[in-house]
């Protein structure tokens, strides 16, 4: 809180607006709209979220993309506070390219051999001291305590250590003493209030103050009814919380139940009220009976609107007190285990790091997990896996029970961005089930198993051993009878490794067969069936994609998307994932159509989800995000819209460098295919030297890959020469370019002669490079043969390349001194421009081409 408050101050000192944003059943604010959230002349905005750790990390990414913070036009800062970075440590990773600075700190413990420690404790004292007016010496022993690493400690020896003194009292010797000293205090004070005249007795004041601890801050009605269902008889509720709040008041007057603070003190009072931990405190009878009540369900069968917080407060005090979760809180979970889900990530995830916690109870709270992805649940369901995975894997009494473990650990690790250990975990559940198979007969569970090592394979790398993988797999499935779904899945599986390979007529073959399977079990079964048809529907629309079958990827990407629309309007949580990848497999589509205006659209909205998935969890989606950037940024860049293309296609880069340092054999290819985005952005924005460096290192990568294998990288590498040339002879480096030029002409004419849909327009793009190069050399005999061979090619394709190729034709034939033949072709580009739509016209590229055809033609 000090922290909170005192960068607040600051920031406000200086002109900033300041906001404070609370989530769930917290502290009751004003209405809205009496509070102004306009900057006005505010020189910035800084907006502050305490206890980030509670909050459920989809609204976590809400927050984020709040308007508040998007449409901003000064400077923003967000602030998150936590106790752990358990559930969200990834977060402010994500936060770094291109949206806000990044500086994050983890609070080291205070220095036991050096002065901090003191420091801290003399700072505190002497802000009592203007209170107790009683000066005390620094208890040297007692802050050498390992426990008095934690700033809060200090603080609370600082307080008890005045208090003390002014009362006469020895200072306890470690910080539960301290904890038990603050809390007598607390029920002394309770007790000086009733002989005062306070109207509420001691004991009704520690139920009343539990509660809150428990329940926390509630509307001044709402806690009225509360307190009615559970203090004694006599005793009146609302007097209970108006004497309550004289004692805790909360930030807002019109709320009640504020609990004790600070955390730590508050989970200790819980702790030590509830009986079981034989501390020299007085628990009370009625604390487990009152707390079983506060933790059960409402009439309806919904969660009590408290429980999050209660779940979160009684696991961290389990930490510390192991009776807390052994006599009350695993009791009650044990009864209705679906409640530890629905307390929230957080909560479970602390649960499930108590030394004490009854493996069996998490057993039965893993049964009532997501089976699937689920963004608030994902890391801790991973930490349920890890926790129970020693103990069956100990306990399986054959290979095959062996192998179930490690392949539900692996998907969980998989899920949560942990790849190379997923691939491990994957691996050893396919040697387990190897030898569980009967020898001969085809075995599902290996299969399975073969499947999922196939894709975490790929993700780590390794292509080859991926692709024996889900070949083997979708033999063994075609081999078991009524296993219809699972070799729909590995067909799927099968062509997104061959893609990889660049194998992607056989991509497209292997997808066809998993759509087709997955449309007749779809008939039958829509809603079981229906998203993954959507997922083969988006594979086969990629692979068509790069066979330059554009219009019928766009068909496969826009029924994948429609039904993942669908799904996502029920479940959004469960589905965003999938809408944001089918999002960029249309706007893929629309700009192999060159539809760019469309494609900008839907690629918008796709780096938008992928950006609010990176920020929850890093290490599963920021390559996402970085792919989604590159795509958006090469339809900005066709309508002209630089600054946006370069800034979304800078991101991306610094991204994938970023990834690529920490995993080369991973991500150093699409580090290329950044850079090589980039470096066309950074052209079009008049940053040619800049571009010139981002290129020749795209060139470097790829040149080095397409060495090792030269079927996928081979049309990759022939695309980065083909920009590095244009670089090159915007520079005034004619030569260089030519040869760029050349090699890329090379490449493009063996992959042309294989797959002409896919390849030709490429073949054009470099013989017109390649034909002003040579221009730029004074080789117009050269570079008439390259652009005439431009031309015709060009006729094959649509009227934007066939313009194109005629301009450059015109070009090369008046350098030649064939003005005649010159402007016929000139001529003719001028009336295929002339039929052009007007969005079209409106390209940059496209208008500087026709001007230059139409200058030729006079």
């Amino acid at each position: 809180m000090r922290r909170r408050d005192g960068r607040g101050h600051r920031a406000q000192d200086d002109g900033w607006l300041v906001v404070a944003a609370s989530t769930g059943a917290g502290p009751v604010r004003p209405p809205p709209g009496s509070q102004d959230l306009r900057a006005g002349q505010a020189t910035g905005i800084l907006l502050i979220a305490d206890y980030a750790d509670r909050w459920p990390l989809s609204s976590l990414a809400l927050l984020l993309d709040n308007r508040l913070l998007t449409e901003a036009t000064v400077p923003v800062r967000v602030l998150f506070l936590a106790r752990t970075d358990a559930a969200w440590r990834g977060l402010a990773t994500a936060l770094d390219p291109g949206r806000l600075a990044l500086s994050d700190e983890r609070l080291a413990p205070l220095d036991a051999t050096g002065a901090a420690r003191r420091q801290m404790f003399e700072a505190a004292r002497d802000g009592f001291l203007d209170y107790y007016g009683a000066a005390v010496p620094v208890p040297v022993d007692l802050l050498a305590g390992p426990e008095f690493g934690l700033t809060l400690a200090v603080h609370m020896a600082a307080l008890v250590a005045v208090d003390a003194r002014q009362r006469d009292r020895p200072l306890p010797t470690d910080l539960a003493g301290l904890t038990l000293y603050l809390l007598d205090r607390e029920q002394l004070h309770w007790a000086d209030r009733h002989a005062a005249g306070g109207r509420l007795r001691p004991d009704a004041m520690k139920r009343v103050v539990f509660i809150a601890t428990v329940c926390g801050t509630q509307p001044a009605d709402a806690a009225v009814t509360l307190l009615r269902d559970l203090l004694p008889d006599g005793v009146d509720p609302a007097v209970a919380a108006d004497d309550h709040a004289a004692c805790y008041p909360s930030e807002a007057t019109a709320a009640r139940c504020e609990p004790l603070y600070p955390d730590r003190l508050a989970e200790d009072f819980v702790a030590l009220t509830l009986d079981g931990h034989g501390v020299a405190y007085p628990a009370g009878e009625w604390a487990g009976p009152l707390l079983t009540r506060l933790l059960g369900r409402e009439e309806d069968g919904s969660p009590r609107p408290w429980l999050r917080r209660a779940v979160s407060t009684l696991a961290a005090a389990t930490l510390r007190w192991p009776h807390v979760g052994a006599g009350h809180l695993y009791p009650v979970l044990r009864a209705d285990p679906r409640l530890a889900v629905e307390a929230g990530g957080d909560s479970l995830s602390t649960l499930t790091a108590a030394d004490g916690i009854d493996l069996d109870l998490l057993a039965e709270i893993e049964e009532h997990l997501p089976k699937g992805r689920y963004l608030d649940l994902d890391v801790a369901a991973l930490a349920v896996q890890q926790r129970l995975a020693d103990q069956r894997l100990a306990a399986a009494s054959s290979p095959r029970e062996r192998g179930d473990v490690h392949a539900d650990l692996g998907y969980r690790l998989n899920v949560t961005g942990h790849r190379d250990p997923a691939r491990a975990e994957m691996a050893a559940a396919v040697e387990c089930y190897r030898v569980a198979a009967t020898p001969g007969e085809p075995d599902a569970d290996l299969a399975h198993a073969l499947m999922n090592l196939a894709h975490t394979e790929l993700d780590v790398g390794r292509r080859p051993q991926a692709l024996a993988s889900a070949e083997e797999a979708r033999d063994l499935y075609r081999a078991l009878a009524g296993h219809e779904p699972d070799l729909a899945y590995a067909w799927s599986t099968l062509g997104t490794v061959l893609a990889a390979l660049g194998r992607h007529e056989e991509a497209v073959d292997a997808c066809t067969e998993s759509v087709r399977l997955y449309e007749d079990l779809a008939e039958a079964d829509l809603d079981q069936y229906e998203t993954e048809l959507a997922g083969a529907l988006g594979n086969r629309g990629s692979w068509r994609h790069s066979l330059g079958q554009y219009d019928q990827a766009l068909a496969d990407a826009r029924r994948a998307t429609a039904i993942y629309r669908r799904r996502a309007a029920q479940d959004p949580n469960a589905y965003l994932h999938e809408v944001a990848a089918a999002l960029v497999n249309e706007g893929m589509q629309l700009d192999g159509l060159r539809r760019y205006a469309e494609a900008a659209e839907v690629m918008t909205e796709s780096v938008a989800a992928f950006r609010q998935l990176a920020d929850l969890r890093p290490d599963s989606f920021e390559h996402f995000l970085a792919t989604a950037l590159s795509n958006l940024s090469e339809p900005l860049f066709h309508v002209g819209r630089t600054a946006e293309a370069l800034a979304a296609s800078a991101e991306a880069v610094e991204i994938r460098r970023r990834l690529a340092a920490a995993r080369p054999g991973v991500f150093t290819a699409d580090l290329a295919i950044g850079l090589n985005n980039h470096a066309v952005d950074q052209l079009a924005a008049g940053q040619v030297e800049e571009a010139l460096g981002t290129v020749t290192e795209a060139v470097a990568i790829r040149r080095r890959l397409a060495a090792g294998d030269p079927a996928t990288y081979d049309p990759y590498l022939a695309s980065s020469l083909n920009n590095q040339g244009k670089v090159q002879l915007t520079l005034g480096r004619d030569a260089e370019a030519a040869g760029s030029y050349r090699e890329a002409t090379a490449i493009y004419r063996r992959l042309e002669a294989k797959r002409p849909a896919a390849h030709r327009v490429h073949l054009v793009a470099t013989l017109t490079g390649h034909a002003r190069a040579l221009l730029a050399l004074d080789r117009t005999d050269d570079a008439v043969t390259a652009a005439g061979e431009a031309a015709g090619l060009s006729r094959e394709l649509d009227a934007v390349d066939l313009a194109s190729g005629l301009t450059v034709l015109a070009v090369a034939r008046q350098a030649a001194g064939a003005v005649g033949e010159a402007r016929a072709a000139a001529e003719e580009a001028v009336g295929v421009y002339a039929a052009l739509p007007a969005e079209v016209l409106a390209r940059p590229e496209v208008a500087e081409l026709r001007t230059e055809a139409e200058g030729l033609r006079r």
